[in-house]
Parts: structure tokens; C-alpha cells; sequence
């Protein structure tokens, strides 16, 4: 009997031993996972990402946006042939409103998308030096053929954005004039009320010339930001200088900055393919 007592309780004794050996120690339990790999991203492919494609993408919609126009300089030119001779008044006819209206729609879609896209490109923490030279050096190429490309792009809104404003402008003015003619005629009209007239007239001012509109970038575009080095002036542009109908020109004008633009963006692309490729292999 007590021989069994003393098997058993060596089994026993066995049993736990092997139960607390099959316990991890708690110094093992913290022990980390191994590293199977590591991954590093180079400054390049990083903006790749980030930044450049966003910003390709941002420029083809400015495309897509400016194509629209020509047609609708054409439709307001129609649109005045259609209608005669002006009026008194000097309205405007229908058609020429709605064209002015449909390329007012034009201006903000391409400013916001010229605002986000310059933004990108002064981002300092992408496109900084990082000491690898290889990148540095393509990403200042990058950033140097959108820049291009991109005053492309906001010349052709210069000339739409400063259309629309000086056909606003128009209206303005001559519904003013209206008013100030209307005072001028009257019989009764006082010293205060002639003052008033002066102040009306200083108000509106001169229509300004729409071959030459106020740049758009200098007033939302580079809020808060560098001028873009690579701004086009509007008034070396081919189409601006030629033609007979002022719309007409304008609407040149636009076409030209649309050849730039994809003169421009398909050189973009190969750069931008060649840096993908390196990326790829990496």
C-alpha cells in the first residue's frame, strides 16, 4: 500500500512539472515578433503618391474645363450677330447672357483646382532637399513641369475670369449711366444731387480693357502664396495680337493656352513615367 502511495505521487509530481514546463516563461510571453522585412519609401515615390498624382489629376479636369470655352465665345459672338445692332441701351441679347453666364461657371472649378494644385507643389515637407540626389534632382523637374503646364492652365482662366468681369462690368456701368443721365436731365436737380452724380461716376469707372484683364492670381490664386515663376503675360500671347473681333481674339487667346498646356503636360508625362519606373523597380 505504501509503495503505491509514493508511485502515485510521483506521477503526480511528473504530471505538473511537464504542465508548468509547457507554460511560457513571462520573459518569453513580452518577447516581440521577429521583423520579416522593413519598409523604406523613397522621397520621390512618396510625392509620386501624395502629391503628384492628385495634382495630375486636378490638371486634367482643368482641361476638360477649359475646353468648354471656345464654344462658348463662339456663342456669344452668335449671339450678338443674331440680335443687330445694339439698342440705346446697350443690353446684351439672351444668348450672350447665357454664354457670359456658362462661362462665369468655368472660373471657379479652375480657380480652386489652380489654388489646390499650387498649393501641393509649395508643399516644403515633399519637395525639399533629402539628400538623396537622384530624387532631389527629379522632383525638381517634376515640380518645375507642372509649375509650366499649370500657368498654362491659369492664363486661360486670366482670359475667361477677366471676359466675365468686363461684360459684368459693362452691364454695371451702363445701368449706371442710365441713372446718372436720368439725374442730369431732371430740372430740379440740387447741388447735393450733383455731387452724388460725381461719386456714381468715380464708383464705376472705365470699363477695363478685356485683351488685357487684371490677372486672376493675384487676387484668390496666391493668396498666401509665391507667384507662379513660369506666369505666361497674356499680352505676348499670338492670339491676343491678331483678329478683328475682340471675342474672337479672346477666344484665340484661350486656344493657344491650350496648345502650351499640352505641349507642356506631355513632357510632364514622360517625366512623370520615368519616375514611376523607378519606382516600380524598387
Amino acid at each position: 500500500m505504501r509503495k503505491f502511495l509514493v508511485s502515485s505521487f510521483l506521477c503526480a509530481a511528473l504530471a505538473g512539472g511537464a504542465a508548468l514546463a509547457a507554460q511560457p516563461s513571462p520573459s518569453a510571453a513580452t518577447t516581440p515578433p521577429p521583423t520579416i522585412y522593413r519598409v523604406k519609401v523613397r522621397p520621390l515615390c512618396s510625392a509620386l503618391h501624395t502629391k503628384i498624382a492628385p495634382a495630375v489629376g486636378m490638371m486634367l479636369q482643368n482641361d476638360r474645363t477649359i475646353a468648354k470655352s471656345p464654344k462658348l465665345f463662339n456663342a456669344y459672338i452668335q449671339g450678338a450677330l443674331d440680335a443687330g445692332p445694339s439698342d440705346a441701351d446697350h443690353e446684351a441679347s439672351p444668348a450672350q447672357n447665357i454664354a457670359v453666364m456658362r462661362l462665369e461657371n468655368l472660373v471657379s472649378p479652375l480657380a480652386d483646382n489652380i489654388l489646390a494644385i499650387q498649393k501641393m507643389l509649395e508643399d516644403k515637407t515633399v519637395f525639399a532637399a533629402s539628400g538623396n540626389t537622384e530624387d532631389d534632382r527629379a522632383l525638381a523637374e517634376l515640380k518645375r513641369k507642372m509649375l509650366t503646364a499649370l500657368a498654362s492652365q491659369q492664363a486661360s482662366l486670366d482670359i475667361i475670369n477677366g471676359f466675365v468681369d468686363t461684360q459684368q462690368l459693362d452691364a454695371m456701368q451702363h445701368e449706371g449711366f442710365g441713372f446718372v443721365n436720368s439725374i442730369n436731365a431732371s430740372d430740379v436737380a440740387t447741388q447735393n444731387g450733383k455731387q452724388h452724380n460725381q461719386q456714381l461716376s468715380n464708383l464705376i469707372g472705365a470699363t477695363p480693357d478685356p485683351l488685357r484683364p487684371q490677372s486672376f492670381d493675384q487676387t484668390a490664386i496666391n493668396a498666401g502664396l509665391a507667384p507662379n515663376p513660369y506666369e505666361i503675360d497674356l499680352a505676348r500671347l499670338p492670339g491676343l495680337a491678331l483678329g478683328y473681333n475682340p471675342v474672337g481674339r479672346l477666344k484665340e487667346g484661350v486656344v493657344v493656352t491650350q496648345q502650351m498646356a499640352k505641349a507642356h503636360e506631355s513632357s510632364l508625362a514622360k517625366s512623370i513615367f520615368a519616375a514611376k519606373r523607378v519606382c516600380d523597380g524598387n
